[in-house]
C-alpha cells in the first residue's frame, strides 16, 4: 500500500530535485573560465539565473510517475528537463533582444544582451540550443529509439511549426479583431510547444502507454494556453521588480486579455487549469499529488 504523502514530504522531495536540477544546469554547459569565456559565462548568465525550473520538474515528476522511478532512467529524466531549460533559457535570450520584445531585466536580472551585448547574447542562444540536442544524444540508459524520438520532439518543438512559429507569429500579432481561437493557435506554438517535449519526452522515457501519452498531450495543451495567459495577466498587473522582468511589453498585441478583458481572462484562465488537472488525472500516475502541488505553486497568483 503506498503511503500517503504529507505536504511536507511534497515539498521537501521537489526541493531535493530541483537542486540536482541546478546541479545538473551548471554541469552540461562549459563552466565561465572555458575559452571562449565571454560566450560561456553568457550562456551561464541565462541558463543559471535564478528560476522555477517548472518544465524540469514537470519532465522528472512526470516520469517518476510513469515508473522512471530511480536509477538510470530517473538520471536520464533529469538530464531531459535539463534539456527543456536551455532552449528555453536560449528563447528567452532571443525574446528579449532590441529587435523582438527589447527588454531589460529577466528574472530580476539584466537580460543577457545587456549585461554582454549584443552579438553575445546571440551566440549564447544559438550555443544553448546546440547543446541540447548534444545532450539527448548522449542519454546511454536511453535506448538509440526513444532518444531519436526525442530528438524529433525537440526539432518539432525548435522549429519553424514551434517556438520559432509562435515568435514570427507574435511579432507581428497586433490585429485586435483576432479571435480567441486564433490567439490560443500562437500561444500554442509560443508557450505549449516546449512544454509539449517536456511532457512527451517523459512518458517517452518511462514507457507510457497509448492512453497515458494521449492524456498527457491533453494536460500539455491546457498547461501551455494558462501559462501564456497567466504571463499575459501579470504583464498587465505587476510592476518589473513584481515580476522580476521588463513588462508592458504586451502592449498593442492581440492578447486574450486584451480581446476578452481582465474577468473574462481570470475565468478562462481557471478553466484551462481545470482542464489540464483533468487530464493529468486521466494519465494515472503514481505520484499525482507532487504534480498538482508543483501546478498550485506555479499558478499561486490566482490565489493571491
Amino acid at each position: 500500500m503506498a503511503i500517503p504523502l504529507t505536504q511536507n514530504s511534497i515539498e521537501d522531495s521537489v526541493v531535493t530535485m530541483r537542486r540536482l536540477i541546478e546541479a545538473r544546469l551548471s554541469d552540461v554547459v562549459p563552466s565561465g573560465q572555458t575559452w571562449p569565456a565571454r560566450l560561456h559565462e553568457a550562456q551561464r548568465h541565462a541558463l543559471l539565473s535564478p528560476g522555477k525550473r517548472f518544465r524540469p520538474l514537470l519532465c522528472v515528476f512526470i516520469a517518476q510517475g510513469g515508473g522512471a522511478e530511480t536509477g538510470a532512467l530517473l538520471d536520464a529524466a533529469i538530464s531531459t528537463g535539463c534539456v527543456a531549460e536551455m532552449v528555453h533559457a536560449a528563447s528567452l535570450i532571443l525574446d528579449d533582444l532590441p529587435c523582438m520584445d527589447d527588454a531589460e531585466l529577466r528574472r530580476n536580472q539584466p537580460t543577457t544582451h545587456i549585461a554582454f551585448d549584443e552579438s553575445t547574447a546571440i551566440l549564447s542562444a544559438t550555443a544553448l540550443l546546440n547543446r541540447a540536442f548534444g545532450v539527448l544524444s548522449r542519454l546511454d540508459a536511453v535506448t538509440p529509439e526513444a532518444r531519436v524520438e526525442m530528438i524529433d520532439l525537440l526539432s518539432y518543438a525548435v522549429g519553424s511549426k514551434g517556438l520559432i512559429a509562435g515568435q514570427m507569429a507574435d511579432l507581428a500579432n497586433t490585429d485586435q479583431s483576432a479571435s480567441i481561437a486564433e490567439i490560443e493557435r500562437l500561444n500554442t506554438l509560443k508557450t505549449g510547444a516546449l512544454f509539449d517535449f517536456s511532457v512527451e519526452s517523459a512518458a517517452i522515457l518511462s514507457g507510457m502507454h497509448a492512453s497515458q501519452r494521449a492524456a498527457l498531450k491533453d494536460f500539455s495543451y491546457h498547461l501551455g494556453l494558462a501559462f501564456q495567459l497567466l504571463d499575459d495577466v501579470k504583464d498587465s498587473v505587476m510592476s518589473d521588480d513584481e515580476a522580476e522582468k521588463s513588462v508592458g511589453r504586451d502592449i498593442g498585441k492581440a492578447t486574450i486579455l486584451a480581446v476578452a478583458g481582465s474577468e473574462a481572462s481570470k475565468a478562462k484562465l481557471n478553466d484551462y487549469l481545470a482542464s489540464a488537472k483533468a487530464a493529468l488525472k486521466r494519465a494515472e500516475l503514481s505520484n499525482l499529488d507532487t504534480l498538482t502541488a508543483i501546478l498550485d505553486h506555479q499558478f499561486a497568483f490566482l490565489r493571491a
